[in-house]
């Protein structure tokens, strides 16, 4: 009955039958098994709770109640009703049954494009919290899109930064830091005394920083979309820079024994 539905899609949307061919086949049958199986409406749209191991996964799909666990042999999610997640108090609520955890929120989707959701959430958990623990919380990809983009190929943006950030290249690391600081708050549209608020320098440090940014860029800075792929350029290796420290620290960090779970609340 499954698969016949799951034709019946695929024949009015052919949309549909490539996001199965992506990978979505096992979340979308699941979707419509459980369905079938409850009498439910499938909700309009759906979003991935990715978690960084299952233990007691069973118990937090009890207390959110609607939603759908992860087989045995996938990495540890669950998708759940989109409006779960709504406004202040529905990720209070997600917070609060997922704290202790390394958990990411993926962004609402139809339930036919679950898989995207599963994929923006699952980047941005490697991205996290390495472990649960008191350390460990809740992240919504809602709040990291961007982020996500810079990211998503980062052989793309490894590239993007050799290309536009070329003229940094000769500079010792504190002097590139400071130029690179300098930049990305000029670029986004601060004056010399935003810029030397915002970094903690007097405006002539910022303004004798931003002539040696000119004769390094030169014209550079006065095309628009040069300056805009300069800006990304910028952010994502501030992004990469950022994860190689999550990372290292949580390497560094010994991992906590874990505490006695105790039952959570249903709903």
């Amino acid at each position: 009955m499954t698969e016949l539905i799951a034709q019946a899609l695929c024949d009015r949307n052919p949309s549909f039958k490539e996001v199965i061919e992506r990978g979505g086949h096992q979340q979308v049958a699941r979707l419509i098994e459980d369905v079938l199986r409850s009498g439910r409406p499938l909700p309009e749209k759906v979003r991935a709770v990715m978690l960084r191991a299952d233990t007691d996964i069973h118990l937090v799909a009890s207390a959110l109640g609607d939603c759908l666990v992860s087989a045995p042999d996938e990495p540890p999610g669950l998708l759940i009703p989109a409006s779960l997640a709504d406004g202040k108090s529905g990720r209070a609520r997600l917070k609060g049954v997922l704290r202790h955890r390394a958990a990411v929120v993926g962004h609402a989707v139809p339930p036919a494009e679950a898989a995207s959701s599963v994929r923006a959430a699952t980047r941005l958990l490697d991205l996290a919290s390495a472990h649960d623990g008191p350390e460990a919380g809740v992240v919504f990809v809602d709040d990291h899109l961007s982020s996500l983009v810079l990211l998503q190929d980062e052989s793309l943006a490894h590239t993007l930064i050799a290309r536009r950030l070329r003229p940094l290249a000769g500079l010792t690391p504190e002097r590139c830091e400071r130029l690179e600081a300098t930049l990305l708050a000029w670029l986004g549209g601060m004056g010399a005394p935003e810029v030397a608020k915002a970094l903690s320098i007097h405006p002539q440090t910022v303004r004798y920083r931003m002539r040696q940014l000119e004769k390094l860029f030169g014209a550079r800075l006065r095309d628009p979309r040069t300056r805009f792929e300069i800006e990304m350029a910028l952010r994502s290796r501030q992004l990469m820079a950022a994860t190689r420290r999550r990372r290292a620290a949580a390497t560094r960090r010994p991992r906590a024994a874990p505490s006695p779970r105790k039952a959570l609340p249903r709903r």
